[in-house]
């Protein structure tokens, strides 16, 4: 075996980590003897390697297959935490995606309009009005501040929105993670 087959298996051992000791043996040996027999067929080890493509598109489709198989074997607590996990997060994604993300991306927008308006009523623009309350009209000469104070408020929640949609995002992925069998083999 050249070295370049052994650090494609190795490579191929690594990124199978989570998955038990012995599905990754196996799965090392069936590529191992797929080579095997191509090479024993007349066939370059380069073009079977390129043929079976990068290791980590292989090692995703072998822990996909694993979970697949290992479906009927999870523990009643693996299908709770699971079930749980997708009805409490389902639900409440729901609701809570599409707020964020409104928010975040409309009063964004909204910012960036009312700064665009302040600049411009403040050199004339006599159709924009901008008012503190009923009958209280903000001087054009202090259009742009007062677009700059209200805009910055505007976007400083849409910032916060943003934000809050990233962590909410990067909670769900690492809560799906840890539901999934193979991380918690590792």
């Amino acid at each position: 075996m050249s070295p370049k087959t052994r650090a494609y298996l190795e490579k191929l051992y690594q990124l199978l980590e989570r998955m038990p000791e012995d599905e990754r043996l196996d799965a090392i040996r069936e590529i191992e003897s797929h080579i095997a027999e191509g090479v024993a067929g007349g066939q370059s080890e380069d073009a079977i390697l390129a043929r079976l493509g990068d290791p980590r598109v292989l090692a995703k489709a072998y822990r996909s297959e694993y979970i697949m198989e290992k479906g009927s074997a999870r523990s009643f607590k693996d299908v709770m935490l699971m079930a749980g996990f997708y009805c409490s997060t389902g639900l409440l994604s729901i609701m809570v995606i599409p707020v964020l993300a409104t928010i975040a991306y409309g009063f964004g927008f909204c910012s960036v309009l009312i700064f665009i308006a302040g600049f411009i009523r403040t050199f004339g623009v006599t159709w924009i009005q901008m008012n503190l309350g009923p009958g209280i009209e903000v001087p054009t000469e202090w259009s742009m501040l007062y677009s700059t104070i209200i805009g910055g408020i505007i976007g400083g929640i849409a910032y916060l929105s943003w934000r809050g949609l990233r962590i909410y995002m990067n909670f769900l992925s690492a809560s799906y993670k840890k539901l999934l069998p193979s991380s918690r083999a590792a």
